[in-house]
């Protein structure tokens, strides 16, 4: 029967009652980290795929330079496309979507660089950035099933903008490059305070929240009179950590998204004076992103990629995690007394009768030897030591075709 993590933690405490519980869980749980992160083992492989959407395509949309809201006219957009990539010319940046307003607005996650609409622009909706699972540390292989070749990780970004800045390539990929980090955030959005003007608090905030990296002020200013969805519809304009320059935009009691999360509510029945002038304050909560990975050149429809990767050893205090199979409570167990024995106690006035460094260095040396037997263990479970070397000096698996030509052929 495995050992549980109560148990290790309770026979660290029995042999150094100095400790508390706390103490004792911690020099566990940093054990069991040091084990997981020492190589590669088999217990941390997974299986994943990335997954392409089909293209959308469909009506036109106008884009306004410094705005990250883009407005589609015949489109039908719905959540689902949310952390895919539009983009619209290839002379324009790819953009990823953040936020789907309506089935005819959305927003991108930076604002638009590219000139203003005069026309209604086609555009595309596609997906050539992927994100691992939550539980990913490192990619291992990826594969085309379809054309029975492995792609390329060794290309970085630098040398694709070098080959195709423009990402104008499109058609069976081969390459797989780590482009960024994503950018989650969860923070909180205050409510909106009336700088000038009469009322209280006339906008809601209801149910935003803050996706930006950095504290903001957002400014809103009133620079049309009027009423919300009647005739002499209100305008306003706005702006972050700096005066309201975007827009003018027409008051709507829908919710008008601004930037990084933001959406403002106007009561239906509310009227608004030429000045009034509103602030929001937003405060960032960061939370552990994930790397995103391009995969070149861009296919725009369905299409499959699996893969293989190095999970993230969850934490043994995490809900329902339990032991590797292949991970002994023994070895965890000497890990954590050498921590114990390294530890000189709570005060100069109670020291830590354990505290012995040449005991510290007994378990460490005994933990040692243990790591080297259950490393031998799982190299019979999965052999790390065999490496294959790609004698192909270009990125694909041959000048003739899929992976099936050289079977077939006496070469």
């Amino acid at each position: 029967m495995l050992d549980t993590y109560n148990q290790i933690w309770n026979k660290v405490m029995l042999r150094c009652p100095a400790a508390s519980s706390l103490l004792a869980r911690d020099w566990v749980q940093n054990a069991f980290r040091q084990v997981a992160e020492r190589r590669r083992w088999s217990w941390l492989i997974k299986f994943g795929q990335f997954i392409a959407p089909p293209l959308v395509n469909q009506g036109r949309v106008l884009l306004t330079q410094g705005l990250t809201t883009v407005t589609g006219l015949g489109t039908e957009w719905d959540e689902s496309m949310i952390t895919r990539q539009f983009r619209s010319g290839n002379p324009n940046p790819i953009y990823t979507i953040t936020q789907v307003n309506s089935s005819e607005s959305l927003e991108l996650d930076s604002p638009w660089g590219g000139q203003s609409s005069r026309f209604p622009e086609p555009y595309e909706i596609y997906r050539c950035y992927f994100t691992p699972p939550h539980d990913f540390q490192s990619l291992m292989n990826v594969w085309d099933p379809r054309m029975n070749w492995r792609l390329w990780m060794h290309i970085q970004q630098e040398e694709l903008n070098t080959w195709d800045a423009q990402r104008a390539n499109r058609g069976q990929a081969y390459v797989v490059a780590q482009l960024d980090y994503t950018r989650d955030y969860v923070g909180t959005i205050s409510p909106v305070h009336q700088v000038r003007g009469a009322g209280s608090r006339p906008i809601r905030t209801d149910g935003s929240i803050y996706t930006g990296p950095t504290p903001a002020v957002f400014s809103i200013e009133i620079v049309l009179g009027g009423f919300v969805g009647t005739a002499g519809v209100a305008e306003y304009m706005w702006g972050k950590n700096g005066p309201a320059v975007n827009g003018p935009i027409e008051v709507d009691s829908s919710p008008q998204y601004l930037q990084d999360g933001v959406a403002i509510f106007w009561p239906e029945d509310g009227a608004f004076s030429f000045g009034d002038v509103f602030t929001i304050n937003a405060s960032p909560i960061s939370v552990p992103g994930l790397p995103r990975y391009e995969i070149w050149p861009h296919i725009v429809g369905p299409y499959i990629y699996p893969f293989f990767y190095i999970a993230r050893a969850a934490d043994l205090s995490d809900i329902n995690a339990v032991l590797p199979r292949y991970i002994r409570g023994d070895c965890l167990l000497e890990l954590a007394l050498a921590e114990a024995a390294r530890w000189p106690g709570p005060a100069a006035d109670r020291p830590n009768p354990y505290f012995n460094m040449q005991l510290a260095a007994m378990h460490q040396a005994r933990a040692e030897k243990m790591l080297l037997e259950l490393e031998r263990q799982d190299d019979e479970t999965y052999e790390q030591d065999v490496t294959f070397k790609q004698t192909l000096g270009f990125p694909m698996a041959t000048p003739f075709g899929d992976a099936s030509w050289l079977q077939s052929q006496a070469v």
